[in-house]
């Protein structure tokens, strides 16, 4: 029965984060059981969990729902966190010391190994240590102010997401862009680090955006009708 609810739990997160079903869409139990051909308790599992993960919404009267993200909430968010972490990352580079440097090189450890090591939990344990990267950053800003405006940003939804869906290639190119955060931060140039965030954020959204074209069509046994 778990396996089955694994199995149902990833396909249907890989559709949700693709864009396959519509922000708002029903996800039908009885008929997702039809379609996946198990049974409706794993199903109503792998709901709970997509739930869970914020890629769903639940409620008594409407059922359950995929998350109402536009592709204007998706544009906005990256370029919001585009203008202000890359502030952040500028005053944590001038601010931070290496005491901040060594915090973040010891996450950036922490993720290599974790990509080296792989497996099924791979999605959430990059989440986990990407999200605290950046709030080591945001903190080592020493503003209130960006914290409190970037609070709400970093560990959205849609940006978690994101973590589902990278390839090999894209977790390697994003652990290269927090090296070289961690970088400038150690050299205490303010410029660079805002600089590589602005880089990093901006590729992390055209990265986003082909990866909802790509899983978009994402079908299992022939498709949905």
């Amino acid at each position: 029965m778990a396996a089955a609810a694994d199995k149902a739990y990833e396909t249907l997160k890989q559709r949700v984060v693709g864009g396959t079903y519509a922000p708002g869409e029903q996800l039908k139990e009885e008929h997702l059981a039809r379609e996946l051909d198990i049974s409706r308790t794993p199903v109503r599992a792998a709901l709970k969990r997509l739930v869970d993960d914020g890629l769903a919404t639940a409620d008594p009267n409407r059922g359950v729902r995929v998350a109402e993200w536009t592709e204007f909430d998706i544009e906005e968010t990256f370029e919001l966190r585009g203008l202000l972490e890359a502030h952040a990352a500028e005053l944590a580079a001038r601010r931070g010391g290496a005491a901040l440097a060594d915090r973040l090189d010891a996450l950036n450890d922490e993720m290599d190994r974790a990509i080296a090591k792989g497996g099924s939990q791979l999605p959430e344990r990059l989440q986990k240590i990407n999200s605290a990267f950046h709030w080591a950053i945001l903190e080592g800003s020493g503003s209130p102010r960006l914290r409190g405006m970037l609070a709400s940003l970093i560990d959205m939804p849609i940006v978690i997401r994101s973590h589902f869906i990278s390839t090999q290639q894209d977790k390697l190119q994003s652990m290269q862009h927090h090296r070289d955060l961690a970088a400038a931060v150690r050299a205490g140039d303010g410029e660079l680090a805002r600089q590589v965030m602005q880089l990093h954020l901006r590729v992390a959204a055209h990265r986003f955006k082909r990866q909802r074209i790509e899983f978009g069509g994402a079908r299992l046994g022939g498709g949905r009708p």
